[in-house]
């Protein structure tokens, strides 16, 4: 167990499914009094870092009806032991809300193209952190580095252009 210097926030609470349309996620809502401890009126989508059973996390506090909740995905639950309806302790603290975990590749890419580079540091956290998990997300290296291109150009050209539909919208 970790002191509370090292994770000041703990929820006690029981395994929901949250329905976002078509798509469920299994997540732990946050109490109303812990709610407002945090500074979720500045950042509706709080990062933070924690620890569920001994396995640490990074994640986010996502908004819903006046309630927040911390993802809690189906492989991680399963790591832990954890199921839909039992009972868990998610200890965690506020993050560093600029930090931006970028992929080794992706870093040799920007260092490598200055246009890219210059156009990368104007993003907003938010932008890099979607656009560092295209690529660390991708398994086969082939894939990884497929991203890497695809991101680059992407930071270039002010983001990916939508597709056109086979109706022609």
């Amino acid at each position: 167990m970790n002191d509370l210097a090292e994770y000041p926030f703990e929820l006690f609470t029981t395994i929901k499914k949250h329905n976002f349309g078509r798509v469920a996620y299994t997540v732990a809502y946050l109490s109303a009094e812990l709610q407002k401890q945090l500074p979720l009126d500045k950042f509706p989508r709080l990062r933070i870092d924690g620890e569920v059973c001994g396995h640490r996390f990074n994640g986010a506090l996502h908004p819903s009806g006046g309630k927040w909740y911390v993802l809690l995905p189906k492989k991680f639950m399963k790591k832990c032991g954890l199921e839909l309806g039992g009972d868990v302790l998610v200890m965690f603290r506020i993050a560093d809300q600029n930090a931006v975990d970028v992929p080794s590749e992706l870093q040799r890419a920007l260092s490598a193209n200055a246009t890219a580079k210059e156009a990368w540091d104007q993003l907003t956290a938010g932008k890099k952190r979607g656009y560092a998990y295209r690529v660390s997300s991708a398994k086969r290296m082939e894939t990884r580095e497929n991203r890497v291109d695809e991101v680059i150009d992407w930071v270039v050209d002010g983001g990916p252009k939508k597709r056109r539909s086979r109706f022609g919208f």
